[in-house]
């Protein structure tokens, strides 16, 4: 009796979704977290609380836990600067940034920044992450018409702040 199994009905492992998923789980939890260093954190913290039982939907797993890491990691940070004020020096971009990315585009991540944390999430899992509306819902947990709604609301906001920064200059 043969026992050949096809790919696709073998649930993938931890290492293989490791493999295949990390960088993007990292490029999701920096537009999150705003810092690369705890972004990596982030995603290794999800990989190292794997569940003993394999989740239905494993990518989807692995999204929704990043951003609720994120979320912990943002609360700390958080928490740290109400406990300790110090002056900290401006962040210095590197050289070649205005290369890498246009002004417009530095416009929308400072923007981005400013607008409150769901609204924020909403954008960078359509966006950034080229997720649906049902995916983005699934990820976050909430209804589809409250991802609509918070993405009309990031999107009306955005579009008003780089109105206005267009009318500055």
């Amino acid at each position: 009796m043969p026992t050949d199994v096809p790919p696709s009905a073998v649930p993938p492992t931890q290492a293989s979704l490791y493999a295949r998923h990390y960088l993007a789980l990292v490029r999701l939890a920096v537009q999150l977290v705003d810092d690369l260093e705890t972004a990596e954190d982030v995603v290794q913290d999800v990989f190292a609380a794997w569940p003993s039982r394999p989740p239905d939907d494993p990518l989807r797993y692995l999204r929704t836990a990043v951003v609720n890491r994120s979320r912990s990691a943002l609360r700390r940070r958080r928490t740290v600067r109400a406990h300790s004020r110090p002056e900290r020096p401006a962040l210095i971009e590197p050289a070649d940034a205005d290369v890498l990315r246009s002004e417009r585009s530095r416009l929308v991540l400072a923007h981005l920044d400013d607008l409150p944390r769901r609204q924020r999430e909403v954008v960078i899992l359509r966006y950034y992450e080229d997720l649906s509306i049902g995916e983005i819902a699934a990820v976050l947990g909430i209804r589809r018409g409250s991802v609509s709604s918070s993405l009309h609301r990031a999107l009306a906001t955005l579009a008003t702040r780089l109105e206005g920064d267009r009318h500055d200059h």
